[in-house]
């Protein structure tokens, strides 16, 4: 087994357990945790394909070569890494416009 398999199968089982993870904890003030990872996966889903079809096509032109299976490898490795840091930044945000709000409406954070 190559180490891009390896490295995708890792990434793979770490996001299965992260969305796991998000999916079922409880919801707080805003957006809940199961929001952000069906926002997160939505836009993944959609990323992924673009970033497969353009490697598909514009890697050659610049002379590198994936097959099909190394392409899908490594962009799953690089989907693991944006789910995490999509997930992450949205619930910075949303901690941070829960806080706001609440110290506009004169309550404590």
């Amino acid at each position: 087994m190559s180490i891009l398999v390896t490295l995708g199968l890792l990434s793979f089982v770490f996001v299965a357990v992260f969305t796991w993870r998000a999916y079922t904890r409880a919801p707080g003030a805003g957006q809940s945790p199961r929001s952000a990872i069906i926002e997160a996966w939505a836009n993944i889903a959609v990323g992924f394909s673009i970033n497969f079809a353009a490697n598909l096509l514009i890697l050659p032109l610049v002379g590198a070569t994936l097959t099909a299976g190394s392409n899908f490898w490594l962009g799953w490795i690089y989907t693991a890494v944006s789910i995490v840091r999509q997930y992450v930044i949205r619930r910075w945000f949303n901690a941070r416009l829960v806080a706001m709000s609440k110290r506009l409406a004169g309550e404590r954070p």
